[in-house]
């Protein structure tokens, strides 16, 4: 079989950095058992549990598939799990310290944990969730050479957008054109997010103001779908002319992703969408130049807020239409669409060399929609490096 595998050396190194952060914290190992860490650290996703001691080897416990794990990790101690109490046994026999033990609290459930705590009577737990997204935050070579494979993709994806418009054409007839296109450049159009319990498929295709449709989801576009069960991708709005077509895809490469917004119209668009949109490029560009390491997102947020949107009255139905409206002007991205760290005003981390930010200020327009942009930068010493190519104006068709 001929398809991607993460080279070894890339989780040897997750795995010692991992190690360092659990030996600083004074714990024994950690616990994961979502499928992204899980990928992170060992390369595969199986139904099991990555277990990663402090200063031993990890120990996979796999209850399917074992043959598949063999395949595609470089982890050595692969341990067909049967029963869940079989974990407690092997770490005992083989003397792990299980004494004060990491799991992600986001995303591990509650029967899982009960099981742990049952199958690890006399271990501790403590959240790691940050100490996980930290280590994630920051790109090794590897990881940003499929974020740049991820954008070159995004960018042959947009550049077939305005063959794909017609005039009176629904929303999910673009979204399906859209997506074959994606499949044709090897992405399957799945979204991760960070939290496990919210979906996301593709992206968003909104035609006028469904782009200010109310939305459950953690960004500032409406999302319509086909009914209230699958709120995805684009509903039965029809195209007309003179209304922003809003597209904010996600692309990936080898699991990572790129976040691209960008708009376009059949014929002239109202001046004041025209204007809100040089106005978000304005935003977008203040973010860029301040994406060095060092700098706290949480100061960037205040200082592009005052001096870029407040100073210009443009406050109301900034990044969200109504109750859409989110407090943020960007986030991560990586293996999840959403991760660490967001440029928002609690986020007092800095920023550091090889951080991955996908930067997008939009507008709300009563009556018109949703206009503005999103662009994937790496953080540099010079500010944000654009990772998904292409023009940033609004095409007129």
């Amino acid at each position: 079989m001929n398809y991607h595998l993460v080279p070894p050396e890339e989780i040897l190194i997750r795995t010692e950095r991992l190690q360092q952060a659990l030996a600083g914290a004074s714990l024994s190992g950690a616990v994961i058992v979502d499928k992204i860490n899980m990928f992170y650290f060992s390369g595969t996703i199986q139904k099991g549990m990555v277990f990663v001691p402090a200063q031993a080897e990890p120990v996979f416990f796999i209850r399917r598939s074992v043959e598949r794990a063999e395949k595609e990790t470089p982890l050595k101690k692969l341990v067909p799990l049967t029963r869940f109490n079989d974990i407690s046994k092997y770490l005992q026999s083989m003397s792990y310290d299980v004494n004060r033990l990491g799991i992600d609290e986001s995303t591990t459930t509650v029967s899982m944990f009960k099981k742990l705590r049952k199958t690890l009577p006399y271990s501790s737990f403590e959240d790691i969730q940050f100490m996980l997204s930290m280590i994630r935050a920051v790109k090794s070579d590897y990881e940003l050479d499929q974020v740049r494979q991820a954008g070159m993709r995004h960018e042959l994806l947009y550049d077939a957008i305005p063959g794909m418009i017609q005039e009176g054409m629904t929303e999910w007839e673009l979204g399906a054109c859209i997506h074959a296109k994606m499949l044709e450049l090897n992405f399957t159009g799945v979204c991760r997010l960070a939290d496990p319990s919210t979906e996301l498929f593709a992206g968003a295709v909104n035609f006028g103001e469904s782009g200010n449709y109310p939305t459950a989801s953690v960004g500032p576009v409406g999302l319509v779908g086909q009914s209230a069960a699958f709120p995805f991708f684009g509903g039965h709005k029809k195209l007309g002319r003179g209304e922003p077509i809003f597209i904010d895809t996600g692309a990936s490469c080898n699991g990572y992703y790129t976040d691209k917004t960008r708009i376009f119209s059949l014929g002239p668009l109202p001046q004041v969408a025209v204007d809100a949109h040089k106005t978000c490029l304005d935003i977008q560009e203040a973010v860029r130049v301040r994406l060095k390491p060092g700098a706290l997102p949480s100061a960037i947020y205040q200082k592009v807020y005052e001096q870029e949107v407040l100073s210009r009255g443009f406050g109301k139905d900034f990044m969200g239409f109504g109750d859409n409206q989110v407090a943020f002007l960007g986030h991560g991205i990586g293996l999840v669409i959403d991760e660490f760290p967001a440029i928002a005003e609690k986020v007092r981390i800095p920023l550091e060399k090889n951080m991955v930010i996908a930067v997008e200020p939009k507008k709300g327009l009563a009556g018109i929609g949703l206009v503005g942009i999103e662009n994937t930068f790496l953080v540099t010493a010079s500010g944000g490096e654009k990772l998904t190519p292409g023009d940033d104006d609004i095409t007129i068709l």
